[in-house]
């Protein structure tokens, strides 16, 4: 009974401790892989430190923690400069393994996050590449409105231009008016620009989605929200 209670005591704290750091983490029930950016947090740590230690590093996806040796290990998508990462050994595989969660929406076998704080087009794609992800790239119509209907159509939108957009894939950064998606690098086939758009000879290389699911290009070191997108979703 007293140890039923202790575990009882403990998943609470660990559940408090997370919310403060406004994450949650969800107990991923499947064989861990060897990775090449992992993270050595500490040796002689509690669960709900080593939980504390991955929601405090914004490159921190995930952790593996040992309830033998009390080793505490964090998983980056994104190599973080000044970081020593190492590669996990033989304990990985019995170790517990968690994942920050986030409101990621599916939609014909990918998934889809978006960002409402607003970066540069760079800094966008270093947000979507820390959650194993890539700025959106739009292949068709139908996908160009649901992304259109589900993150960006809101009652409290004002010019078309400066609120309710995102930041996509698609850019011309490299040659002007040669448009490719960033994360495959594919010239697009599917278009959908606004009116007018996209503009010519001046410095916009970098598109995002209107809330009418319509693309403008604009410089890409505008501040403006973003669409992950990832295929998989790992559990």
């Amino acid at each position: 009974m007293l140890r039923t209670l202790s575990w009882f005591v403990a998943a609470l704290l660990f559940s408090v401790h997370c919310l403060q750091r406004q994450f949650r983490y969800s107990r991923l029930y499947k064989e861990v892989t060897n990775s090449s950016l992992a993270v050595l947090y500490g040796e002689d740590c509690s669960l709900v430190h080593c939980a504390g230690l991955c929601s405090g590093d914004d490159y921190c996806m995930e952790f593996l923690y040992s309830e033998i040796s009390r080793h505490c290990i964090g998983l980056h998508c994104v190599k973080k400069d000044n970081y020593l990462y190492q590669y996990m050994g033989p304990e990985s595989s019995n170790m517990l393994r968690y994942e920050k969660e986030f409101n990621w929406v599916e939609y014909l076998g990918h998934y889809y996050f978006y960002g409402e704080e607003k970066f540069t087009w760079e800094d966008a794609k270093l947000e979507c590449q820390k959650k194993c992800a890539h700025l959106v790239e739009i292949e068709t119509k139908e996908k160009s409105d649901w992304l259109m209907t589900k993150f960006l159509l809101k009652e409290d939108c004002g010019y078309i231009f400066k609120t309710c957009t995102a930041w996509t894939g698609l850019n011309d950064r490299h040659l002007e008016g040669h448009y490719v998606w960033d994360h495959s690098n594919t010239s697009m086939v599917f278009t959908n620009w606004y009116k007018f758009e996209p503009s010519k000879g001046d410095a916009r290389d970098c598109v995002d989605i209107l809330r009418n699911g319509e693309w403008n290009d604009r410089p890409c070191s505008f501040l403006n929200a973003f669409i992950c997108e990832k295929s998989i979703r790992q559990y």
